[in-house]
């Protein structure tokens, strides 16, 4: 047995922390991968060479010479029909495509060995390709496996011979080793000067920074402090406080209490009781101190050795499927490893602990835990303080310390840990604490989330815990809202928030459901079923949902047990373990394949008792091979529990109307506050304006409910008209629905409960899904007779609403920041084009030593102005586009005239200088528009607009690959004939704005060839086809079997015969100006 395997076994038996042992392991693993890489690197076997990485590489070199000399001749005399293609067809897998970068060296050999296997004589050549070592390149991915150390070693070889020629070398020797060896840390960040949002670097002087000089002229300390400050996100309670790293001692702390405020435990005598303070307090040094996984045996073991007498027989409240909490004081057992638990104990220490987890959640570099280590050398031996060195702790929490142990109430002056510990037979946790008005900790937290006015929203968004782009797109939301508010000259009633998810779910998703067949094999094994070998099956077949749901229950009727004939599944039917009527769950673990619904019992209720009498045994099975889920068997067999509860009705409310996204209410906070500033005697916030946070699936089911279908790919129209269809189903649910106005308007917290109402209005209200009201033809009207939802009318309105041809999209313009110009150093040259390097005192000689390419240019500018024309110099007047790099701007703003003279501009007229940033906006004859990529390139400015039927067509044919639901396929096939009206419409947007006449005629020529072929061919060629008519930059597509090249607009000069639009941020006010008539007298 390894000794891999011996630890593994070892770690496993203990129950340790195992992502932190395969952490270990997997680094050790990814040593010695690279170590064997670099094996194959280092070839030299001549030990005497004080360069081997310089003789290994000129060995590859040699060696792939020879070798391709002899591929060469061996191809020509065996396979001479296959000549060429090798060696000059870039296009294919060969040599030529090998060489040309287009071509993996894994394709490569892949195609090597098909073309060689069956010629004789082709023992080498594979052989080679075997052991990877074949026409190796020079610059492979391998290369990063060479450590810098290598490298040194080589410079020292280098300037050793050299120095004999150059002696200045020698003397430099210390410098230019930290050229290669140097590394700025991550936590000092960007090297800029002055005021920077992306820096928060500390000087300790204002010198240039060099390696050389590093240690001396930068602040480490204050700079990784400044760090620290960047790094942490804020309290969403209180904002200006830090969150705790998720392994802090006190966030476990928390977490674990906040837990046990749950649970239950039942008696003997069936009486159920929560915790008391005293249970608590042994539970979590008995149990949470003893066990870093805590599981609901080892709790039960504990409580039958500590509280016999309560003769204690059940747990509730523990996490159903792991039956295990899932808080754990984890860091205590890590740190108990390193430090004596009376030091651990102790509170006095608290606060060093908590900083020593800190420091290792932000840090990575040893020098710089070591550094802030070493204050506490009083405290912690040199041994304990190395073992420290070696951990690192990822994540953070949610919330401060200051919230969790530092705000007080008034009254008992107790902090919120303290009531989860001792709470007396109240038993509150954290939710119900900070919104319990007999506590002070409510108004504690609504204090603190006072924010300022619009000149504090930019400090307000960057606080925010999230990506840029996602602060970005929030930022501007909030502009919109304010030049909304301004336009209409009073505040809204309602600030509807749905914000989209983030594509990383699909993705996920996506991932999952190509994984099916794998999981299914192994627990199919696992069931000693046969059914796969009867009936063998691909993993894309599965992604039918009806057919993985057959193999899911074995071939087998869930509800009666009885076989069913795979090919007749169409015929079956598929059942919602909780009826739709409650919720829109839609996922395998929510769906059954039944020979008919019938066959659950009550169809208002979970599958009946009499079902579950039946069949729990064989679900059983299904659990225990891990073919359902154990929330899909806690559904199945729901009714010997006493079916669904008035709890689990309101629940499903719940889960369909709660956005519990964290940045959802951060940005559902920052409105609130903006808007509602007064607060009432009780200090309650008056909350005129009502911030209503609305899940993104109910607005993508309202669409399937009423056919109103979104294709993104048409025109980005579909995002205001989602924030139209959000207002729509916001207003309706607050109209219909005003009790259940706590659990989705910002602000209040949710004392609804439904089953505790009017059992009528319970029925009628919670025992039906949300959103059924909207199919329904009733008339809802609130109290005052207003009408709230009429489906014939609302509908007819909505799809009138969505079907203008009219709205505003506006495309931020861009000023461009960051690097001079690419990273890139090209070779020598005479071109112009190329940026010469510089030191402190000169310009580096670019036909000496080559330079920069590409520099970025920061915005452009329109100028009028004479230039120099012919011999005689006569000055014309012109009107040009100029861009202004980054590395020019400075210059350009600091004086625009006399800049523009030294790029041969004469008599500039100051006054009509425009400055111009990227997506500037053009329109030019019938409404053509143009945006500005750059001085030089143009980009499309026009929104194609499509009618309802054909926005179907396209909706359908998007989704025709779809096999589980046909209906995509059977309308596309039905309605073929309207892509030739499609295309019409696409040839006149074209002529009229995209005015790309060879592409079109190419896409008019191809349709004709191809117009009856395979219909998912025909359909995904018109969803690709929107790429020519779709706003912004030219992009290639593939129509048919052929790939259209994007038509490019390089001319800029169509633009000083239009109109510059300036737009405001919502497009509702806006500046033109006549660029034809500017210079004009």
């Amino acid at each position: 047995m390894t000794q891999f395997t011996t630890e593994l076994l070892n770690f496993l038996a203990q129950k340790q922390d195992i992502d932190e042992f395969f952490r270990t392991s997997l680094e050790t693993a990814k040593k010695l991968y690279d170590s064997i890489l670099l094996s194959g690197i280092l070839t030299v076997t001549d030990v005497s060479t004080k360069a081997p990485l310089s003789a290994s590489m000129t060995k590859r070199y040699d060696d792939h010479q020879e070798d391709l000399a002899r591929l060469k001749k061996f191809i020509r005399q065996n396979l001479p029909d296959k000549y060429n293609e090798v060696f000059s067809d870039a296009s294919k897998d060969g040599y030529a495509g090998y060489i040309d970068g287009k071509t993996t060296q894994e394709a490569f050999y892949k195609y090597l060995k098909g073309l060689l296997n069956k010629t004789k004589g082709n023992d080498y050549f594979l052989d080679k390709i075997e052991r990877e070592n074949f026409l190796r390149k020079q610059r492979t991915f391998d290369n990063g496996s060479i450590p810098h150390q290598i490298h040194l070693q080589e410079m020292h070889a280098i300037i050793r011979r050299q120095a004999e020629f150059y002696p200045f070398l020698a003397e430099n020797q210390d410098k230019i080793e930290k050229i290669l060896t140097f590394r700025i840390p991550y936590y000092v960040g960007p090297l800029a000067r002055g005021n920077s949002d992306f820096a928060w670097l500390s000087r300790k002087s204002n010198e240039k920074i060099t390696p050389w000089n590093f240690d001396d002229i930068v602040d480490k300390e204050s700079s990784a402090e400044a760090f620290i400050n960047r790094m942490t996100n804020h309290d969403l309670y209180l904002p200006d406080q830090k969150v705790l790293p998720k392994h802090s001692l006190l966030y476990e702390k928390f977490t674990v209490y906040n837990e046990l405020t749950k649970v239950k435990y039942k008696t003997e005598q069936g009486k159920t009781s929560f915790f008391d303070a005293n249970m608590k307090q042994e539970i979590f040094d008995g149990v949470f101190k003893g066990y870093r996984k805590v599981t609901k045996d080892k709790l039960m073991n504990f409580l039958e050795k500590e509280f016999d007498e309560f003769r204690i027989v059940d747990l509730i409240g523990l996490d159903k499927e792991n039956k295990a909490f899932n808080a754990s004081y984890g860091t205590y057992h890590d740190l108990r490893k390193i430090l004596d638990k009376d030091f651990l104990d102790n509170s006095k220490n608290e606060k060093i602990l908590e900083d020593i987890v800190l420091t290792l959640t932000l840090f990575e570099d040893r020098e710089m835990i070591r550094k802030r280590l070493e204050k506490y050398k009083d405290v912690l031996t040199e041994e304990q303080r190395k073992k420290l060195e070696r951990r690192h702790y990822t994540g953070w929490g949610r919330l401060s310390a200051n919230l969790i142990s530092g705000i007080r109430n008034k009254e008992t002056r107790k902090t919120i840990l303290d009531y989860l510990i001792d709470d007396g037979k109240s038993n509150r946790n954290f939710m119900q604490l900070i919104n319990d008005d007999t506590l002070s900790f409510k108004e504690e937290i609504a204090k603190a989330q006072v924010i300022g006015e619009a000149d504090d929203l930019n400090q307000v968004v960057s606080d925010i815990a999230g990506s840029p782009a996602i602060k970005k797109g929030i930022l501007q939301s909030l502009k919109i809202v304010d030049e909304l508010v301004k336009v209409m000259g009073h505040n809204p009633e309602n600030i509807v928030v749905e914000m989209a998810r983030e594509n990383q779910t699909t993705a996920r998703g996506r991932r999952n459901s190509q994984q099916r067949l794998k999981g299914l094999t192994d627990s199919i094994k696992e069931l000693g079923s046969q059914i796969l070998k009867e009936h063998t099956v691909e993993n894309s077949q599965l992604q039918n949902d009806r057919l993985f749901l057959y193999y899911l229950q074995n071939g087998r009727d869930m509800y009666t047990g009885e076989e069913l004939d795979i090919d007749y599944l169409s015929q079956y039917d598929i059942d919602h373990i909780i009826p739709q009527a409650f919720i829109k769950d839609n996922s395998i673990d929510n769906r059954v394949l039944t020979n008919s619904k019938e066959n659950r019992g009550k169809s208002d209720d979970v599958p009946s008792e009499e079902v579950v009498h039946k069949m729990k045994s064989f679900w059983s099975k299904l659990l225990s091979a891990k073919l359902i889920s154990q929330r899909k068997f806690d559904n199945l067999t729901k009714a010997e529990r006493g079916g669904l509860t008035d709890d689990d009705k309101a629940g499903f409310i719940k889960r369909q109307l709660v956005e519990t996204r964290q940045i959802t209410k951060h940005v559902a906070r920052i409105l609130d506050e903006r808007f509602n500033k007064e607060f009432n005697k009780d200090k309650k916030r008056i909350r005129k304006v009502k911030v209503v946070t609305l899940k993104s699936n109910l607005v993508s089911n309202f669409r399937k409910e009423f056919d109103l279908y979104k294709v993104r790919e048409i025109n980005d129209y579909h995002h205001a008209h989602d924030a139209y269809l959000n207002a729509i189903v916001g207003k309706a649910l607050l109209g219909v629905y005003p009790q259940l106005e706590p659990e989705f308007v910002y602000g209040e917290y949710p004392h609804f409960h439904g089953h505790k109402e009017n059992k009528a209005t319970a029925k009628k209200f919670f025992y039906s899904n949300i959103m059924n009201f909207f199919k329904k033809d009733d008339v809802r009207a609130d109290e005052n007779g207003e009408i709230i939802w009429k489906k014939d009318e609302h509908i007819a309105t909505i799809k009138k609403v969505l079907s203008y041809p009219q709205v505003n999209v506006v495309k931020k313009v861009e000023e461009q920041t960051g690097g001079f110009s690419k990273e890139s150093i090209l070779q020598k040259g005479d071109s112009d084009k190329l940026i010469p390097r510089k030191t402190k005192e000169f310009y580096w000689d670019t036909k000496k030593y080559g330079g920069f390419d590409s520099p970025i240019v920061a915005y452009s500018i329109l100028v009028v102005a004479d230039i120099e024309k012919g011999k005689t110099k006569k000055l014309k007047r012109v009107k040009e586009l100029v861009g202004i790099t980054i590395m020019e701007r400075a210059a350009f703003e600091k004086n625009s005239i006399a800049f523009l003279e030294r790029k041969g501009y004469r008599n500039v007229q100051e006054e009509n200088i425009i400055k111009l940033p990227k997506y500037s906006l053009f329109e030019l004859e019938n409404g053509r528009k143009r945006l500005l990529a750059s001085a030089k390139e143009l980009q499309k400015g026009n929104e194609i607009v499509l009618p309802n039927h054909l926005r179907t067509l396209l909706y359908h044919s998007k989704n025709i690959h779809k096999v589980a639901e046909p209906e995509h396929l059977s309308y596309v096939e039905k309605h073929r004939d309207e892509f030739k009206e499609l295309l019409d419409i696409v040839s006149n947007f074209s002529k009229k704005y995209t005015l790309a006449e060879g592409n079109l005629g190419k896409v008019e020529e191809l349709y004709a060839q191809n117009s009856s072929k395979d219909i998912s061919e025909l359909a995904s060629s018109f969803i690709n086809l929107l790429t020519f008519t779709a706003i912004g930059a030219p992009a290639a597509f593939k129509f048919f079997d052929k790939t259209i090249d994007r038509k490019r607009y390089t001319s800029t000069t169509e633009i000083f015969n239009a109109t510059l639009i300036h737009q405001s941020i919502t497009g509702l006010y806006e500046t033109r100006i006549d660029l034809s008539k500017l210079g004009e007298d």
